[in-house]
């Protein structure tokens, strides 16, 4: 009998959170989301954001939580209460299988390979209770998620402040056919005045180590140092060692339930252009009015989202990377960008004080410009540039709303191929969109990955092909009763060769619109010869 398999694409269901009635997404290499205005797609992207925060580490840290730094809910360390209690006869079990498992993931080395095994009952009934030990983190993500959306309480977000309030639920589907509801993840709800965070951690389904490529080295020399003390040190070192291994064992199992919500994520707001043009400003502006904050009473300090302070600060702290080849300029996904789309640099200057000023050079000039002297498509599309350049790595999240903002059709197109290049070198994308080219442009490719590659040659974004399982499609579609917006995946329609956005009933209102203009026309001509 082979063991019930876990989905591949992290799930999320969201109910009741702002305009929202009802999500259920999967998180895919390249998530889309679209839909009228004022349905909901922000307020989803935003939450991804802060759930990215909370599970990488990233979080702000509370006040009442000083120790907090940067730990996530599965670095929970030796002295937890669920580690320093699992049973040390135990132990041998679980040293013998986790060596085996590494010692065969040892003599298939592979950078490009995950870890990826399953706990036998043995090893998983010792990490389930370290993975169920993270209720007081609660007040963590509650705080993440109120910073992130600009509020002062979480309850400000419940649709319609319903009783049942919000909750959000992510985690993998087992595939079991006695009960195809199971999953293994982790629940959070929000309510007026409380909130509640549970795992979903239940006994059936079975667990995986799950390792990255990036942390394998880590991963394989930390766990082999753990193993060769446990086999060779007195009793209570032996203690002390074997509880760092159960931890690193549950921190691995735990990070792998989530991903890809245990990496980064970075997000590029909205009326990025208008940042890029007085981010100085914005920024000496609240500087100056916290400075005088203390001597003039009545004076509140403007509240930012944390997305948009999140944006301000990376910008402010960029930095050059310490290795940048004349190839790896060339070849990078930033200067793709530059030369096929801004046909000029962005480039980065610091001020006597260390301060950033982002500027431009179009191509063929030596001298640079300003982002206020250039056109607002080079505003849009620098801080992209910029993240790529020098933020975001490959496995983290990249979430953009309204790509498409200041650019014509044409480049609409070209840009959306370039996001498809992030996608396929590693780079997570979440977008927001109202663009019909966008998404066709999307088709195009999903239709282009179906052809040999001898047959993409000469077509637009053939290189930039995307399969169906690396995109998902996600429509936000408004409801009257109950009111708010339902969200479901828009298929890829074969027949059609496109994504059933709703953007032609659009066109074909707007066709029969400009035909019935076009009759009365003629009415009125023929009524007017006739007299």
């Amino acid at each position: 009998m082979t063991s019930p398999e876990l989905s591949k694409h992290l799930q999320l269901s969201v109910t009741n959170l702002g305009p929202i009635a009802k999500a259920d997404i999967e998180l895919r290499p390249m998530t889309v989301f679209v839909g009228p205005s004022n349905t909901g797609k922000s307020y989803l992207a935003i939450l991804i954001y802060a759930l990215h925060r909370f599970f990488s580490g990233r979080a702000s840290r509370p006040r009442q939580w000083p120790y907090f730094g940067t730990r996530t809910i599965f670095d929970l360390g030796p002295t937890s209460p669920a580690i320093k209690e699992f049973p040390r006869d135990e132990l041998e079990s679980l040293t013998e299988w986790l060596e085996h498992t590494l010692r065969s993931a040892e003599d298939n080395p592979g950078e490009e390979e995950d870890i990826d095994a399953i706990l036998p009952e043995s090893v998983a009934k010792l990490v389930r209770p370290v993975l169920n030990d993270v209720s007081e983190f609660g007040q963590v993500l509650d705080a993440e998620i109120m910073r992130c959306f600009g509020l002062e309480d979480t309850a400000s977000l419940v649709r319609n402040r319903t009783a049942n309030g919000s909750r959000v639920d992510l985690g993998r589907a087992v595939a079991d056919a006695e009960d195809p509801s199971i999953s293994l993840g982790y629940s959070f709800a929000m309510r007026r005045n409380q909130h509640e965070f549970s795992p979903l951690v239940p006994s059936g389904p079975p667990l995986r180590l799950l390792v990255k490529p990036g942390w394998r080295d880590y991963t394989l020399n930390e766990l082999y140092s753990l193993i060769d003390v446990i086999d060779n040190e007195a009793e209570e070192e032996i203690t002390y060692m074997a509880s760092r291994l159960l931890a690193n064992l549950s921190e691995s199992v735990g990070k792998g339930m989530v991903t890809p919500f245990d990496s980064a994520a970075h997000y590029l707001p909205a009326g990025r252009t208008g940042v890029m043009h007085a981010h100085r400003v914005v920024v000496g502006s609240l500087i100056g009015q916290a400075a005088r904050a203390g001597f003039e009473r009545d004076t509140p300090l403007p509240r930012l989202s944390g997305v948009l302070a999140d944006f301000l600060e990376q910008l402010i702290g960029l930095e050059e990377p310490k290795v940048r080849g004349a190839r790896r300029r060339r070849e990078s996904l930033a200067e793709q960008i530059e030369s096929e789309i801004l046909q000029g640099e962005i480039r980065m200057a610091r001020s006597p004080v260390g301060y950033p000023e982002f500027l431009y050079r179009p191509e063929g000039w030596k001298e640079d410009l300003g982002l206020m002297n250039t056109s607002s498509m080079v505003s849009e599309l620098a801080p992209v540039v910029l993240y790529l350049r020098y933020v975001v790595r490959p496995g983290e999240t990249l979430i953009i709303e309204e790509p498409e903002s200041h650019l014509h059709p044409a480049l609409q197109v070209e840009f959306t191929r370039h996001l498809a290049a992030a996608v396929r070198a590693g780079v997570r994308v979440i977008i927001t969109t109202h663009s019909e080219w966008v998404l066709e442009e999307l088709a195009n490719l999903v239709r282009l990955s179906d052809l040999p590659e001898a047959q993409r040659k000469g077509i637009g974004g053939g290189d930039y092909g995307l399969t169906r399982d690396q995109l998902g499609v996600w429509r936000f579609e408004p409801k009257k009763r109950p009111k708010g917006s339902v969200v479901r995946e828009i298929p890829f329609n074969s027949d059609i060769g496109n994504f059933d956005s709703g953007f032609d009933r659009v066109a074909m209102a707007t066709y029969n619109d400009q035909a019935e203009i076009i009759r009365r026309e003629e009415r009125l001509k023929t009524n007017a010869g006739r007299h």
